[in-house]
């Protein structure tokens, strides 16, 4: 199966601020003398390399580095990246507790935004690599959707978040999930093919200090000079003006879109529809496996279906 994004490749490369035919075209060919132990998939379309291209600014180098890195963790995170199918037992409660979406409207310098948010404030109904996958599908969907962008926004809702949700995410580091918030932020910062421009995070609530004492660790300066915190009773109106404007953002953010289960449906109908398209992903990672981990990788992918 062909792993096809639907955007349109001709407008998108009509559409970039800096695009070399030659340089892309050597991006092309390097892929195809990669040997397997790197993981990178050798019938790689054109419309996947552009967004990888695209998010390193067209600097050779950081395109091949992000590339090898991308596969390298989806290949060292199946928890994450493998079996995404929201009907699936390990993922139907966090589609039910968490809430994401692609806001349909961009920020004042015209970035995508992906929005996130406890929907269920019970603690117990929190898991890590569940809610780490369907962060990433979301960003996913961004990508097949809309292809190569100027820049993204990250803004997360802490409202509800309490100490009992730190609680699961430390158990994260015992046995087999020690490494998950590792994988994660290795991901966002080294791998994931966007142009990540600010992070903001509302609501912050007293236990903050305590969840940076936990992630912090985990990420670079650069990645964390991008993080702004805006208290509960913060006055938004210079970030309205500058960052993200009202009509942007959900009511509950001073918005004037629908609300965030709403926007939050819209998104799973999203990704329920391109399931194909992840199954087809996934199949197109375990081609470009050695042959041994193939066979390995095939079979429990075989697994996950019979169970779903």
């Amino acid at each position: 199966m062909v792993v096809d994004l639907e955007y349109d490749y001709n407008a998108a490369v009509a559409s970039m601020d800096i695009f070399s035919q030659q340089d892309f075209d050597s991006i092309k060919e390097w892929t195809q003398k990669l040997d397997k132990s790197k993981y990178v998939p050798k019938d790689l379309t054109d419309k996947q390399l552009l967004v990888f291209y695209n998010a390193c600014y067209g600097d050779l180098d950081r395109t091949k580095g992000c590339i090898e890195r991308y596969y390298q963790i989806r290949k060292n995170a199946p928890e994450m990246f493998d079996n995404r199918v929201l009907s699936s037992d390990e993922v139907q409660p966090t589609v039910e507790a968490l809430e994401y979406a692609v806001l349909p409207e961009k920020s004042c310098a015209g970035y995508d935004l992906i929005y996130h948010r406890l929907h269920s404030t019970e603690p117990s109904k929190y898991h890590l690599e569940p809610g780490c996958k369907l962060l990433f599908m979301t960003v996913d969907a961004c990508l097949n959707k809309r292809g190569p962008q100027p820049g993204y926004i990250f803004l997360f809702d802490m409202q509800g978040v309490k100490l009992g949700h730190l609680t699961r995410v430390s158990l994260s580091f015992q046995k087999d999930r020690q490494r998950s918030l590792r994988k994660f932020f290795q991901y966002v910062q080294e791998a994931m093919p966007v142009r990540m421009r600010e992070i903001h995070v509302f609501n912050t609530e007293p236990i903050l200090d305590k969840l940076l004492l936990l992630i912090r660790p985990f990420m670079d300066k650069k990645f964390f000079d991008m993080i702004k915190f805006h208290h509960k009773n913060e006055d938004l109106e210079k970030f309205y003006e500058t960052v993200v404007p009202r009509c942007a953002l959900p009511p509950d953010h001073g918005g004037t879109l629908p609300d965030t289960q709403t926007l939050h449906k819209k998104c799973m109908q999203t990704l329920k529809s391109m399931e194909p398209y992840f199954r087809a992903e996934e199949e197109q990672r375990i081609n470009a496996l050695p042959d041994k981990k193939r066979d390995k990788a095939m079979e429990k992918a075989f697994k996950n279906l019979e169970i779903d």
